[in-house]
């Protein structure tokens, strides 16, 4: 399924374009990971494990998977007016096809674009592609899990405000620059269509 790009209004008056990645946006992909992670809030790397140009980003991208066109992984931009990248939101499925109907999320905003309503407009945007979605074969996406640090707030109330739930805790997964340990918490939302898991506490 095609997706096309949409203009999505933000809270200070001004708008984003939200559209597919392509490969030419492999070193403004970049530059947005390395401004998000010299931010040093809410990632889980620092800048000297990033690749060290376009070019390796770009293989890291597809080594990733994150590059295909088959239903299997969407990769969002957002832009703001002049072409300047200010955030992204991926979601790629899992391969073994007892869990192909499971797509893993990231998100991520420059800090200078964060609290405008950039995330949730990827966002948004990344979960109607998950719904609408099919394979040839008719599959489509049915989960949607992701990963995200207990000290990031912002993060986790605009999660919450989509429909996803707290599911598990790996506790003091992620070791702060200062040295405190902070939890990692499991996000997952069910899409529309999406069985019940029976409960294992019910009598066999």
């Amino acid at each position: 399924m095609q997706i096309a790009p949409i203009r999505a209004r933000l809270r200070d008056g001004r708008h984003c374009v939200v559209r597919p990645f392509s490969e030419e946006d492999a070193a403004a992909r970049l530059a947005l990971e390395r401004a998000i992670v010299r931010a040093r809030h809410g990632v889980v790397k620092h800048e000297d494990e990033l690749p060290a140009d376009a070019g390796a980003y770009a293989e890291r991208l597809e080594r990733a998977g994150l590059t295909a066109t088959d239903g299997s992984a969407m990769c969002l931009a957002a832009e703001m007016d002049g072409g300047r990248l200010v955030g992204e939101a991926t979601l790629l499925r899992l391969q073994p096809r007892m869990l192909r109907h499971v797509g893993v999320v990231g998100l991520g905003v420059h800090p200078e674009a964060q609290g405008l309503g950039v995330g949730r407009a990827l966002m948004g945007r990344l979960l109607e592609w998950a719904r609408a979605h099919r394979d040839a074969d008719g599959g489509r996406v049915l989960r949607v899990e992701l990963q995200v640090r207990s000290d990031n707030a912002r993060a986790i109330a605009l999660y919450r405000s989509l429909g996803f739930v707290l599911e598990g805790t790996r506790r003091a997964l992620v070791r702060r620059d200062d040295g405190v340990f902070v939890d990692d918490l499991v996000m997952g939302l069910l899409l529309e269509g999406a069985p019940a898991a029976p409960d294992p506490r019910a009598a066999p």
